[in-house]
């Protein structure tokens, strides 16, 4: 059975721990920089490098992608900066390790408030949820997913 408010909470949490330990969300996290140019669609950017983005391949890796920028003072391109997508110097878990550091206390406080608002959520919730699930059980879908 899929409980949708556990499952809600849980990204919550998540995303709370990845912004702050690897600069996005969950799904670039786990999807981010599977190939080395940007995929097309809603979310063709995921597929794409993340500078800035630690992605489970670049812990696997060792390597992480940073930004880097040029600037032409020659010919046609005078005056032109130029950003490009560079291998950094610094490894996936001395930047994760350096972030737990810096963002330590952001990661309590939000998980806390996060937990306590969904906490307060369902027991507000809690009526319209019953309903809702009611609903769901006379539909036959009670057993596969519930609020």
């Amino acid at each position: 059975m899929v409980k949708l408010m556990p499952m809600l909470e849980a990204y919550a949490i998540a995303n709370i721990a990845t912004q702050n330990l690897m600069g996005g969300n969950p799904i670039q996290v786990l999807l981010g920089d599977l190939s080395q140019t940007s995929g097309s669609g809603a979310y063709g950017a995921l597929t794409g490098p993340q500078p800035g983005v630690i992605t489970v391949k670049e812990m696997l890796t060792g390597t992480m992608n940073t930004t880097a920028q040029t600037s032409s003072w020659q010919g046609v391109n005078r005056g032109q900066t130029t950003t490009s997508i560079v291998t950094s110097a610094t490894s996936p878990l001395d930047a994760i390790s350096q972030n737990f550091a810096n963002n330590f206390g952001e990661i309590i406080v939000g998980s806390a408030l996060t937990t306590a608002g969904f906490r307060i959520a369902n027991k507000v919730l809690a009526k319209p949820k019953n309903k809702m699930n009611a609903m769901l059980r006379k539909a036959g879908l009670g057993s596969t997913i519930q609020i």
